[in-house]
C-alpha cells in the first residue's frame, strides 16, 4: 500500500494534543474535611488528574486516537494493489496497425486478444471508475470518451478492426495525455505489441521509441504498456518499385524479407494487370532479405501485383503493388508547318512525331498534332487530337468573335494538362471566342471566354488550343514544351500517375472521374461512394492492402510495404521521456484508492466513542 498524499500524515501529530489534555490536572478548591471515606472516589478522580502521572487505560483515549489515524490516513489517500486491470479514470488505447492483424496469438489475431484484455478491463471498472477508448492506427480515432456505461465502452471495443495501414502511437500517446490532464487520478494504458516503431532493422528489437514529444510525465499521468504478441514468424515484400533502363524499357525491383527464426523457401509471382509475367521460387534465411529483379515486362506496362506464396504470421504483406509505365514512344501525326510546333515535338524522347496528311492512316497514331485550317477532316477521324487554332468542326466548336488582347483570369489547376505551368507571363495579342461541345470544358480562360479547352466523350479525348500561336508569344516560353507533353501524354492516356494508381494502406488516393461521385469496391467487397470535385474523388478508406475497383473507371490498389509493421516480433517495453515502461503479456496489479472505507471506519469509531462517553456521564 502506498500514499498518494504523504504530507496529510503531519497531522498524526494531533495525537499528541489529545494525550496532552489527558495528562493535564484539574484545578479545584481546597476543603478541610474530618474524614475521606466518603470521598474514595473523588479522591481517585483527583490522582488521575494528576498532572504527568502515568496513564491510566482509557477507552475514550484509546478511541479519540484511533479515529484520528483514520481520519489522517483517510486526508492521505491511500492506495492498496488489486488484481484489477483498470481503476478510476483510465484512458485505454488499442493498437490496430497492421502488425495487430498478426495470427499468433492462439490461431486469432493480435487484435482480437487486445480487444479482449480490453474488455476485461470494462468488466473489472466500479461504480465510480471511467473509462475511454482510443483506436490507433494511420489515423487517431476517438471510440469513446470518458464514461462509466460500460456497454457504451463494449460497443466501442467491437467497432475497432484489423488494418492494414502503418502508423505509430505518437498521435494516440498525445490525446491520451490531454483527456488524462483534464482528470484527476488519470492513467493511460496503452495494449499494443509495439511493432510499429520507425527505423526498425532486420533483427527483433526490443524496446519501441516513441519520442520525446509523445512521452508522458509519471507524476502527473499513469502510463501503462500491456503486450500482446507471441513470436516472430513472418516473410514480407517490403519494397517493389519500376525503373527504366538504358535500353529503354523497364524493370521491377523486389525487396523479401525472411523475419522469422528459421529458413523460408516460397514461391513469387509478377502480374502485370492481370497477366503473369514471371514466376520463380526464392530461399531466404533468418533474419535476411533476398533482392529479386525482373526485365521480362510488356512493353505496355500497368499495374503490377507481387505475390508470394508463403503461410506466415501476417498476410497483408505477402501482396505488393506498383505501376509499371507504358515503355512505348507515343506516336504523334503532326499536320503543322510551326517550326516552334516542332522543334517542341521532335526533342522530347517520348514522342515520335511524324507528318501527316489528310490520306494518312491514323489508326497508327496514338493522337494527332493539327493547327489552323489543315485540321479539316483529321479530328473527326483521330482517336485523340490537339488543335491549335482550328477551323470550326461539327459537334466539336464554333466560331462566335473575336478576343482582343485577353487576360489570363482562371487556370484549371486540378487538370493534368496545367501541371507544372504557370501562365502569369504568357501574353495573346487576339484569340477567337468559341461555343464548345458541352464535354469540352475551359482549362484557361479569359473571364467567361475559353482559351484552352479540353475533354472527353465516349469515344475519345480532346484538347483544344482557342488561339494562333502567332499572335502570343507562348512558344517562346517554357511553359510551351510543357503544355505540348502533358497535353500529349493525357490524350495518348499515359497521364497515369503513379500516385495515383498505388498507394500505401491508410493514405489517400485520388481517383480521376468526370462524375459527381465515384463508387469504389474495396478489397473485401465492400463499395462506397465518394464526391467529386473538379474532376477529382479523394478516397481515403483504404485501411486494407489489395486492388480497389472505380465503377467506369481505372483501378488502384494499396499495398502495405512497411518493415516495421511486418517485424512482427512484439517489443517488450516502450521508452518514453520518463523512461522505460515494461510491457507484461497478460495482466497487471491496478491500484485503488480505498480512502472512502477507511472515512467510514472513522465515522463508526467517532460514534462508538461518543456512545461510550455519554454512558459513562449517565453512569
Amino acid at each position: 500500500m502506498r500514499l498518494l498524499s504523504m504530507s496529510a500524515l503531519w497531522w498524526m501529530l494531533l495525537g499528541a494534543i489529545i494525550i496532552f489534555f489527558y495528562l493535564l490536572k484539574l484545578k479545584r478548591n481546597r476543603r478541610v474535611m474530618p474524614s475521606v471515606m466518603l470521598w474514595q472516589r473523588a479522591m481517585e478522580e483527583l490522582e488521575a488528574n494528576a498532572p504527568f502521572k502515568k496513564l491510566r487505560r482509557s477507552l475514550l483515549l484509546l478511541l479519540q486516537l484511533l479515529a484520528l489515524a483514520a481520519i489522517v490516513f483517510t486526508l492521505a489517500r491511500p492506495l492498496v494493489t488489486t488484481r484489477a486491470l483498470a481503476s478510476g479514470n483510465t484512458i485505454i488505447i488499442i493498437d490496430s496497425t497492421a502488425s495487430m492483424s498478426a495470427r499468433d496469438e492462439s490461431g486469432s489475431s493480435r487484435l482480437d486478444r487486445a480487444k479482449q484484455l480490453a474488455r476485461e478491463m470494462v468488466d473489472g471498472l466500479s461504480r465510480d471508475d471511467r473509462a475511454a477508448v482510443i483506436e490507433s492506427s494511420s489515423r487517431v480515432t476517438v471510440r469513446s470518451s470518458l464514461t462509466s456505461d460500460r456497454a457504451a465502452l463494449a460497443s466501442a471495443i467491437n467497432e475497432i478492426r484489423e488494418t492494414d495501414a502503418a502508423g505509430n502511437l505518437t498521435d494516440a500517446l498525445r490525446l491520451a495525455e490531454q483527456m488524462a490532464k483534464a482528470e484527476r487520478d488519470a492513467a493511460i494504458i496503452i495494449i499494443s505489441d509495439g511493432a510499429n516503431a520507425s527505423g526498425d532493422s532486420i533483427s527483433s528489437r526490443d524496446s519501441y521509441q516513441t519520442g520525446a514529444s509523445n512521452s508522458v510525465e509519471p507524476r502527473n499521468v499513469g502510463l501503462r504498456f500491456v503486450r500482446v504478441g507471441r513470436r516472430a514468424d513472418n516473410v514480407a515484400a517490403t519494397a517493389l518499385n519500376a525503373r527504366p533502363t538504358q535500353s529503354g524499357n523497364r524493370e521491377m525491383f523486389a525487396s523479401i524479407a525472411n523475419f522469422g527464426e528459421r529458413e523460408r523457401t516460397l514461391g513469387v509471382e509478377l502480374r502485370v494487370d492481370g497477366r503473369l509475367v514471371d514466376a520463380r521460387t526464392v530461399t531466404v534465411a533468418a533474419n535476411d532479405r533476398a533482392g529479386l529483379v525482373f526485365d521480362a515486362l510488356p512493353e505496355t506496362g500497368g499495374l503490377a501485383e507481387l505475390k508470394l506464396a508463403v503461410d506466415d504470421d501476417l498476410a497483408s504483406d505477402n501482396v505488393a503493388y506498383a505501376f509499371l509505365p507504358d515503355a512505348r514512344r507515343i506516336r504523334i501525326g503532326v499536320a503543322s508547318d510551326n517550326s516552334f510546333l516542332l522543334q517542341a515535338l521532335a526533342v522530347n524522347p517520348d514522342f515520335d512525331a511524324r507528318k501527316i496528311t489528310s490520306s494518312t492512316n491514323l489508326s497508327d497514331y496514338d493522337c494527332v498534332v493539327v493547327e489552323g485550317a489543315s485540321s479539316a477532316g483529321l479530328i473527326e477521324n483521330a482517336r485523340a487530337a490537339l488543335a491549335i487554332n482550328p477551323a470550326d468542326s461539327s459537334g466539336l466548336w464554333q466560331t462566335t468573335g473575336e478576343i482582343n488582347q485577353p487576360q489570363i483570369s482562371f487556370v484549371d489547376r486540378a487538370h493534368l494538362i496545367n501541371s507544372f505551368l504557370n501562365y502569369s507571363d504568357v501574353h495573346i495579342e487576339s484569340a477567337t471566342r468559341r461555343e464548345a461541345a458541352p464535354f469540352l470544358k475551359p482549362i484557361v480562360a479569359s473571364g467567361n471566354d475559353g482559351l484552352i479547352f479540353a475533354g472527353e466523350d465516349a469515344r475519345r479525348r480532346v484538347v483544344m488550343i482557342g488561339f494562333d500561336l502567332a499572335q502570343s508569344d507562348l512558344p517562346l516560353k517554357i511553359e510551351f514544351p510543357i503544355l505540348l507533353a502533358n497535353s500529349i501524354a493525357w490524350l495518348a492516356g499515359r497521364d497515369a500517375l503513379a500516385s495515383e494508381k498505388v498507394v500505401r494502406a491508410g493514405q489517400p488516393a485520388t481517383i480521376r472521374t468526370n462524375g459527381a461521385s465515384a463508387i469504389v469496391t474495396t478489397p473485401s467487397g465492400e463499395t462506397e461512394e465518394v464526391a467529386a470535385r473538379d474532376g477529382a474523388a479523394i478516397f481515403a478508406d483504404t485501411l486494407r492492402a489489395g486492388l480497389y475497383q472505380v465503377k467506369d473507371g481505372a483501378p488502384f490498389a494499396a499495398s502495405l510495404l512497411n518493415e516495421s509493421e511486418s517485424n512482427t516480433a512484439p517489443r517488450d517495453s516502450i521508452k518514453t521521456r520518463a523512461g522505460e515502461v515494461t510491457g507484461q503479456a497478460e495482466t497487471f496489479n491496478s491500484e485503488r484508492e480505498v480512502w472512502r472505507w477507511i472515512a467510514l471506519i472513522a465515522l463508526a469509531v467517532l460514534s462508538f466513542e461518543w456512545w461510550v462517553y455519554h454512558r459513562k456521564i449517565a453512569a
